[in-house]
Parts: C-alpha cells; structure tokens; sequence
C-alpha cells in the first residue's frame, strides 16, 4: 500500500502519524509519501530521523520550504525506486527534484520547493534557506525525465502548486515557484496532481491540497 500525506513538520505532527500506522498492519514493503515540509533532516542529532524510521514504513518525501537544506544536501546521493534520492537511511529517502519514482508499476512525478511567506521572520541557514526555491534547472530535470516516458505519469507530486490552481482554486496569490510548475502541467500528462504547503485538506478536479489527510492508493500487480 502507498500511503500520501501533508506537511508534518519535523515532530510537530508526527503524533498524528503515530497513532495513525499504530492500527495499520504494515511493513518496509509499504510507503509512506510526504509532500514536502516534512523536517525530517532538521536536527544534526537525527532524532527525527530516528522516530519517522519507527513508523515500520519506507518513507519517501519532497522538500518544501521548511526544511534544512545544508543538512538534506549532505546525505549520500542513490537511486532508489528508480528515482534519484538522498539516503538519510535504509528507510528515509528524499526525492530530488523532477525525478520520476516507481513504485509497483505507479509513477510519480516529484518536484518541491516553495516560497516562504514568513522568510522575514526567519534567518538565513538557520531556519531558512534560498535552495527552497524551484529553479530552472529542476524544471528541466522533470521535463527531461518526463520525456522518457512519453511525458505521462501517474501522479505529480509537489509542495506548492501551480499558479492557476494557487488562484482559481486556493484563491491566494501565485509566485515564481508555482509560476515554474505551470511548465509541468503544460508539458505532463497525469492522472492527479497531490501536494501541500497550504495547510489545508482540499480536492477539486485533477488537484488535491493535503495536510491532514491521508490518502491510500493500492499498487498496482
């Protein structure tokens, strides 16, 4: 089973996974998917590490714009589900931007990053860091790795969300970063687009915004 969440903060909303896979017969051949914000690298000392591990799951995330850059950047570089990731152990990986992963036959592109709006109140490479930022290379990854297969997936897979559903659907301002991901709705085709960064539980269309929810997807055989 494939598992797909919000935001969760480091340890903020880690109880909520707790208590959630506590009555779930699970194991490391289930996946856990965090859209980003997830915060698990934040702590040199890797406690969060070390809890998320404990869930019993394997553990796939994106960044968003709370995260630990200089730390997430440090860990090993491997592939892993076909995706390019960076290892923070045997069962946490975070998936580098525009990289498509597989698991059982489903596709999912992955792209985060994300405009803090409360940078102001935040300092630079300790609670903030500019590689929160969607950058042109990052979009090229995704369309180049889209190209190979034939520019269909299953799902994407982001922080924050293209402009035209930050607007018509969020109704709140777009930014560069989700002016960026207007690239991948252009050149992708999917079946459902997941992310978070909002703080909300929403579903309209192709698009659904997740922050407590969690959503089950069967593999497929």
């Amino acid at each position: 089973m494939i598992y797909i969440t919000g935001d969760t903060h480091g340890n903020i909303d880690f109880n909520r996974l707790k208590d959630y896979f506590k009555r779930k017969h699970i194991s490391r051949d289930d996946y856990l998917i965090i859209l980003g914000d997830a915060g698990i690298a934040w702590s040199k000392q890797e406690i969060f590490i070390n809890e998320y591990a404990s869930l019993g799951l394997t553990i796939f995330f994106i960044d968003g714009n709370h995260e630990n850059y200089d730390l997430l950047n440090n860990y090993p570089i491997e592939y892993k589900n076909n995706s390019k990731c960076h290892k923070l152990n045997e069962y946490i990986y975070h998936i580098i931007r525009g990289e498509i992963l597989i698991i059982n036959n489903l596709s999912f592109l992955c792209i985060g990053g994300a405009t803090s709006i409360d940078r102001i109140f935040r300092v630079e490479g300790k609670s903030w860091w500019i590689d929160e930022h969607i950058t042109d290379s990052d979009i090229n990854n995704a369309i180049n790795n889209l190209k190979k297969y034939d520019y269909k997936v299953d799902y994407v897979l982001s922080h924050c969300a293209p402009s035209k559903v930050v607007i018509n659907i969020l109704g709140f301002d777009s930014d560069d970063d989700t002016d960026k991901l207007a690239k991948i709705d252009y050149y992708a085709e999917y079946k459902k687009w997941f992310f978070g960064h909002y703080h909300l539980d929403l579903e309209k269309d192709k698009f659904r915004c997740f922050y407590y929810d969690v959503l089950k997807i069967k593999t497929k055989s």
